[in-house]
Protein backbone atom coordinates (compact mmCIF):
# COMPACT_ATOMS: atom_id res chain seq x y z
CA UNK A 1 0.00 0.00 0.00
CA UNK A 2 1.23 3.47 -0.77
CA UNK A 3 2.40 5.59 2.15
CA UNK A 4 -0.13 8.29 1.35
CA UNK A 5 -3.61 8.50 -0.03
CA UNK A 6 -5.37 11.29 -1.82
CA UNK A 7 -8.87 11.64 -3.20
CA UNK A 8 -10.76 14.37 -4.95
CA UNK A 9 -14.13 15.99 -4.99
CA UNK A 10 -14.49 18.74 -7.57
CA UNK A 11 -18.23 19.15 -7.58
CA UNK A 12 -19.59 22.66 -8.06
CA UNK A 13 -22.86 23.58 -6.40
CA UNK A 14 -25.26 26.51 -6.13
CA UNK A 15 -27.02 27.13 -2.84
CA UNK A 16 -27.71 29.48 0.01
CA UNK A 17 -26.96 27.87 3.37
CA UNK A 18 -29.10 29.20 6.16
CA UNK A 19 -29.10 26.57 8.91
CA UNK A 20 -26.39 25.34 11.22
CA UNK A 21 -25.37 22.93 13.93
CA UNK A 22 -22.86 22.71 16.76
CA UNK A 23 -19.13 23.16 16.30
CA UNK A 24 -16.70 20.63 17.74
CA UNK A 25 -13.58 22.05 19.37
CA UNK A 26 -10.76 20.43 17.38
CA UNK A 27 -7.17 21.58 17.66
CA UNK A 28 -5.19 21.59 14.45
CA UNK A 29 -1.59 22.18 13.46
CA UNK A 30 -1.79 25.87 12.61
CA UNK A 31 1.81 26.18 11.43
CA UNK A 32 1.43 23.20 9.12
CA UNK A 33 -1.86 24.59 7.84
CA UNK A 34 -0.14 27.88 7.05
CA UNK A 35 2.67 25.97 5.32
CA UNK A 36 0.16 24.22 3.08
CA UNK A 37 -1.66 27.49 2.35
CA UNK A 38 1.64 29.00 1.18
CA UNK A 39 2.24 26.02 -1.10
CA UNK A 40 -1.27 26.25 -2.56
CA UNK A 41 -1.02 29.98 -3.21
CA UNK A 42 2.45 29.61 -4.71
CA UNK A 43 0.97 27.21 -7.27
CA UNK A 44 -1.83 29.65 -8.03
CA UNK A 45 0.64 32.51 -8.44
CA UNK A 46 2.55 30.51 -11.05
CA UNK A 47 -0.49 30.54 -13.32
CA UNK A 48 -1.58 34.09 -12.55
CA UNK A 49 -4.43 33.31 -10.14
CA UNK A 50 -5.41 35.28 -7.06
CA UNK A 51 -4.36 33.75 -3.73
CA UNK A 52 -6.96 31.93 -1.67
CA UNK A 53 -7.97 33.55 1.61
CA UNK A 54 -7.87 31.34 4.69
CA UNK A 55 -11.24 31.45 6.45
CA UNK A 56 -11.42 30.56 10.15
CA UNK A 57 -14.79 28.81 9.92
CA UNK A 58 -13.64 26.68 6.99
CA UNK A 59 -10.45 25.85 8.89
CA UNK A 60 -12.48 24.60 11.84
CA UNK A 61 -14.71 22.49 9.57
CA UNK A 62 -11.65 21.05 7.83
CA UNK A 63 -10.11 20.17 11.21
CA UNK A 64 -13.34 18.53 12.30
CA UNK A 65 -13.38 16.42 9.14
CA UNK A 66 -9.74 15.38 9.57
CA UNK A 67 -10.31 14.47 13.22
CA UNK A 68 -13.45 12.54 12.31
CA UNK A 69 -11.53 10.44 9.77
CA UNK A 70 -8.96 9.60 12.44
CA UNK A 71 -11.52 8.84 15.15
CA UNK A 72 -13.76 6.69 12.95
CA UNK A 73 -11.04 5.10 10.83
CA UNK A 74 -12.25 6.01 7.35
CA UNK A 75 -10.94 7.93 4.35
CA UNK A 76 -13.80 9.33 2.33
CA UNK A 77 -15.58 12.51 1.32
CA UNK A 78 -18.74 11.17 2.94
CA UNK A 79 -18.43 11.30 6.72
CA UNK A 80 -20.58 9.05 8.93
CA UNK A 81 -20.82 12.05 11.26
CA UNK A 82 -21.22 15.07 8.97
CA UNK A 83 -22.33 13.67 5.60
CA UNK A 84 -20.71 14.94 2.40
CA UNK A 85 -18.73 18.21 2.50
CA UNK A 86 -21.55 20.24 0.97
CA UNK A 87 -24.03 19.03 3.57
CA UNK A 88 -21.46 19.77 6.26
CA UNK A 89 -20.88 23.32 5.02
CA UNK A 90 -24.60 23.96 4.77
CA UNK A 91 -25.26 22.66 8.27
CA UNK A 92 -22.60 24.99 9.66
CA UNK A 93 -23.90 28.09 7.91
CA UNK A 94 -21.23 28.48 5.23
CA UNK A 95 -22.60 30.39 2.24
CA UNK A 96 -21.02 29.63 -1.12
CA UNK A 97 -21.61 29.57 -4.85
CA UNK A 98 -19.13 26.79 -5.58
CA UNK A 99 -17.28 24.36 -3.35
CA UNK A 100 -14.81 21.50 -3.43
CA UNK A 101 -12.80 19.28 -1.12
CA UNK A 102 -9.41 17.56 -1.24
CA UNK A 103 -8.33 14.93 1.28
CA UNK A 104 -4.84 13.60 1.95
CA UNK A 105 -3.11 11.32 4.39
CA UNK A 106 0.66 11.80 4.60
CA UNK A 107 3.53 12.17 7.03
CA UNK A 108 4.60 15.57 5.63
CA UNK A 109 2.98 18.69 4.20
CA UNK A 110 5.28 18.92 1.15
CA UNK A 111 4.63 15.25 0.41
CA UNK A 112 0.87 15.68 0.66
CA UNK A 113 0.95 18.81 -1.48
CA UNK A 114 3.06 17.20 -4.18
CA UNK A 115 0.79 14.16 -4.36
CA UNK A 116 -2.23 16.44 -4.76
CA UNK A 117 -0.55 18.47 -7.50
CA UNK A 118 0.44 15.28 -9.33
CA UNK A 119 -3.23 14.29 -9.64
CA UNK A 120 -5.20 16.18 -12.33
CA UNK A 121 -8.38 16.22 -10.28
CA UNK A 122 -6.78 17.50 -7.09
CA UNK A 123 -4.77 20.02 -9.06
CA UNK A 124 -8.00 21.29 -10.63
CA UNK A 125 -9.37 22.21 -7.21
CA UNK A 126 -6.17 23.95 -6.15
CA UNK A 127 -6.01 25.92 -9.41
CA UNK A 128 -9.72 26.58 -9.79
CA UNK A 129 -9.99 30.29 -10.70
CA UNK A 130 -13.50 30.52 -9.22
CA UNK A 131 -12.51 29.63 -5.67
CA UNK A 132 -11.86 32.56 -3.31
CA UNK A 133 -11.46 31.02 0.16
CA UNK A 134 -9.98 27.90 1.68
CA UNK A 135 -9.96 26.08 4.98
CA UNK A 136 -7.11 23.68 5.72
CA UNK A 137 -7.35 21.26 8.61
CA UNK A 138 -4.22 19.32 9.59
CA UNK A 139 -4.63 16.88 12.48
CA UNK A 140 -1.92 14.47 13.58
CA UNK A 141 -2.89 10.82 13.86
CA UNK A 142 -4.27 8.03 11.72
CA UNK A 143 -2.41 5.44 9.67
CA UNK A 144 -0.48 8.01 7.58
CA UNK A 145 0.77 10.27 10.36
CA UNK A 146 -1.51 13.20 9.52
CA UNK A 147 -4.95 13.63 8.03
CA UNK A 148 -5.36 16.72 5.89
CA UNK A 149 -8.58 18.28 4.62
CA UNK A 150 -8.76 21.19 2.18
CA UNK A 151 -12.17 22.87 1.78
CA UNK A 152 -12.53 25.34 -1.09
CA UNK A 153 -15.37 27.75 -1.76
CA UNK A 154 -16.38 30.61 -3.99
CA UNK A 155 -17.88 32.85 -1.33
CA UNK A 156 -21.48 33.98 -1.60
CA UNK A 157 -21.28 37.49 -0.15
CA UNK A 158 -19.35 38.29 3.00
CA UNK A 159 -18.20 35.38 5.14
CA UNK A 160 -19.01 35.85 8.79
CA UNK A 161 -18.38 33.90 11.95
CA UNK A 162 -21.18 31.36 12.22
CA UNK A 163 -20.35 29.91 15.64
CA UNK A 164 -23.39 31.28 17.44
CA UNK A 165 -25.48 28.27 16.45
CA UNK A 166 -26.85 25.32 18.48
CA UNK A 167 -24.47 22.84 20.08
CA UNK A 168 -26.44 19.68 19.17
CA UNK A 169 -25.27 17.47 16.34
CA UNK A 170 -27.94 15.70 14.25
CA UNK A 171 -28.28 12.04 15.16
CA UNK A 172 -29.69 9.07 13.20
CA UNK A 173 -26.87 8.73 10.64
CA UNK A 174 -26.12 12.40 11.33
CA UNK A 175 -28.76 13.67 8.96
CA UNK A 176 -30.95 16.59 10.04
CA UNK A 177 -34.34 15.69 11.45
CA UNK A 178 -37.28 16.11 9.11
CA UNK A 179 -38.05 19.66 10.25
CA UNK A 180 -34.45 20.71 9.62
CA UNK A 181 -34.27 19.48 6.04
CA UNK A 182 -33.83 22.07 3.28
CA UNK A 183 -37.15 23.61 2.29
CA UNK A 184 -38.27 24.97 -1.05
CA UNK A 185 -38.19 28.75 -1.21
CA UNK A 186 -40.37 31.09 -3.26
CA UNK A 187 -42.17 28.00 -4.61
CA UNK A 188 -39.06 27.10 -6.59
CA UNK A 189 -37.27 23.82 -6.04
CA UNK A 190 -33.65 24.36 -5.02
CA UNK A 191 -31.42 22.42 -7.39
CA UNK A 192 -28.55 21.45 -5.12
CA UNK A 193 -26.29 18.48 -6.00
CA UNK A 194 -26.98 15.64 -3.62
CA UNK A 195 -30.14 17.41 -2.45
CA UNK A 196 -32.63 17.01 -5.30
CA UNK A 197 -35.66 15.02 -4.28
CA UNK A 198 -36.12 12.02 -6.57
CA UNK A 199 -39.80 11.86 -5.67
CA UNK A 200 -40.41 15.42 -6.87
CA UNK A 201 -37.83 16.01 -9.57
CA UNK A 202 -38.28 14.37 -12.98
CA UNK A 203 -36.23 16.73 -15.11
CA UNK A 204 -33.71 15.05 -17.36
CA UNK A 205 -30.14 14.83 -16.12
CA UNK A 206 -27.47 15.40 -18.77
CA UNK A 207 -24.22 13.43 -18.55
CA UNK A 208 -21.19 14.68 -20.50
CA UNK A 209 -18.05 12.54 -20.50
CA UNK A 210 -14.86 14.04 -21.95
CA UNK A 211 -16.95 16.66 -23.81
CA UNK A 212 -19.26 13.99 -25.28
CA UNK A 213 -22.95 13.97 -24.39
CA UNK A 214 -24.05 10.46 -23.46
CA UNK A 215 -27.41 9.03 -24.49
CA UNK A 216 -29.06 6.41 -22.30
CA UNK A 217 -31.79 3.85 -22.90
CA UNK A 218 -32.52 3.98 -19.16
CA UNK A 219 -32.17 7.59 -18.04
CA UNK A 220 -30.06 8.63 -15.03
CA UNK A 221 -32.07 9.73 -12.02
CA UNK A 222 -31.68 11.01 -8.48
CA UNK A 223 -32.49 8.34 -5.92
CA UNK A 224 -33.96 8.63 -2.44
CA UNK A 225 -30.46 9.09 -1.00
CA UNK A 226 -30.19 12.14 -3.30
CA UNK A 227 -27.48 10.71 -5.54
CA UNK A 228 -27.28 10.67 -9.33
CA UNK A 229 -27.63 7.06 -10.46
CA UNK A 230 -26.51 5.76 -13.87
CA UNK A 231 -26.70 2.33 -15.54
CA UNK A 232 -23.79 0.05 -14.70
CA UNK A 233 -23.24 -0.36 -18.45
CA UNK A 234 -22.20 3.32 -18.63
CA UNK A 235 -19.32 2.61 -16.23
CA UNK A 236 -18.03 -0.21 -18.43
CA UNK A 237 -18.86 0.88 -21.98
CA UNK A 238 -18.31 4.63 -21.74
CA UNK A 239 -15.90 5.10 -18.83
CA UNK A 240 -13.97 1.96 -19.90
CA UNK A 241 -13.60 0.40 -16.46
CA UNK A 242 -13.73 -3.35 -15.94
CA UNK A 243 -17.04 -4.32 -14.36
CA UNK A 244 -18.09 -7.62 -12.78
CA UNK A 245 -21.57 -8.53 -11.56
CA UNK A 246 -22.22 -11.34 -9.07
CA UNK A 247 -25.93 -12.07 -9.21
CA UNK A 248 -25.85 -14.44 -6.24
CA UNK A 249 -24.21 -11.91 -3.92
CA UNK A 250 -25.75 -8.93 -5.77
CA UNK A 251 -22.27 -7.44 -5.84
CA UNK A 252 -21.00 -4.83 -8.28
CA UNK A 253 -17.24 -4.72 -8.78
CA UNK A 254 -15.55 -1.87 -10.69
CA UNK A 255 -11.80 -2.01 -11.23
CA UNK A 256 -8.81 -0.79 -13.18
CA UNK A 257 -5.11 -1.52 -12.89
CA UNK A 258 -4.79 0.38 -9.60
CA UNK A 259 -8.10 0.09 -7.81
CA UNK A 260 -10.91 -2.36 -7.11
CA UNK A 261 -14.25 -1.13 -5.75
CA UNK A 262 -17.03 -3.43 -4.58
CA UNK A 263 -20.60 -2.39 -3.74
CA UNK A 264 -23.70 -4.41 -2.92
CA UNK A 265 -27.33 -3.75 -3.79
CA UNK A 266 -29.21 -2.63 -0.71
CA UNK A 267 -26.15 -2.61 1.54
CA UNK A 268 -24.26 0.47 2.83
CA UNK A 269 -20.83 -1.17 2.60
CA UNK A 270 -18.18 -0.27 0.06
CA UNK A 271 -14.84 -2.05 -0.26
CA UNK A 272 -11.89 -0.21 -1.79
CA UNK A 273 -8.76 -2.31 -2.38
CA UNK A 274 -9.78 -4.57 0.49
CA UNK A 275 -10.65 -1.77 2.93
CA UNK A 276 -14.34 -1.81 3.91
CA UNK A 277 -16.07 1.50 4.63
CA UNK A 278 -19.63 2.69 5.16
CA UNK A 279 -21.26 4.48 2.24
CA UNK A 280 -24.51 6.47 2.16
CA UNK A 281 -25.64 5.12 -1.21
CA UNK A 282 -25.74 1.61 -2.69
CA UNK A 283 -26.52 0.24 -6.16
CA UNK A 284 -30.17 -0.47 -6.89
CA UNK A 285 -32.37 -2.08 -9.52
CA UNK A 286 -34.39 0.31 -11.68
CA UNK A 287 -36.35 -0.62 -14.82
CA UNK A 288 -34.57 -4.00 -14.84
CA UNK A 289 -31.16 -2.32 -14.86
CA UNK A 290 -28.48 -2.16 -12.22
CA UNK A 291 -27.96 1.51 -11.38
CA UNK A 292 -24.88 2.76 -9.54
CA UNK A 293 -23.94 6.08 -7.86
CA UNK A 294 -22.08 8.05 -10.53
CA UNK A 295 -20.17 10.57 -8.44
CA UNK A 296 -18.94 8.01 -5.93
CA UNK A 297 -17.50 5.65 -8.53
CA UNK A 298 -16.12 8.36 -10.82
CA UNK A 299 -14.27 10.16 -8.03
CA UNK A 300 -12.90 6.97 -6.50
CA UNK A 301 -11.52 6.18 -9.96
CA UNK A 302 -9.82 9.63 -9.96
CA UNK A 303 -12.11 11.21 -12.52
CA UNK A 304 -13.04 14.88 -12.18
CA UNK A 305 -16.77 15.53 -11.68
CA UNK A 306 -18.50 18.90 -12.00
CA UNK A 307 -22.23 19.44 -11.42
CA UNK A 308 -24.14 22.37 -12.90
CA UNK A 309 -27.30 22.62 -10.83
CA UNK A 310 -29.05 25.08 -13.14
CA UNK A 311 -28.52 22.98 -16.27
CA UNK A 312 -28.85 19.70 -14.32
CA UNK A 313 -25.68 18.65 -16.07
CA UNK A 314 -22.85 16.41 -14.88
CA UNK A 315 -19.49 16.85 -16.60
CA UNK A 316 -16.88 14.14 -16.16
CA UNK A 317 -13.28 14.21 -17.33
CA UNK A 318 -10.76 11.41 -16.95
Amino acid sequence: MKKFQVVILALLVLLMATTGTGWANVSGESQLEKEMLDLVNAERAKVGLEPLIMNDDLVQLARMKSQDMIDKNYFSHTSPTYGDPFTMMKNYGIKYLAAGENLAGNSSIPGAHQSLMNSPGHRANILNPDFTHIGIGVVKGGPYGMMITQMFIKADGDLTNNKNIPEKMPEENNKPEENNKPKEENNQEKHVPGKENHGKSHEKIIIILNNKKIEFDVEPFINKANRVMVPLRFISEEMKYDVDWDGNQQEVCVKNSDKKISLWIGKPNIRINGLTLINDCSPELHNNRTMVPLRLIAELMDANVVWDSQLREVRISK
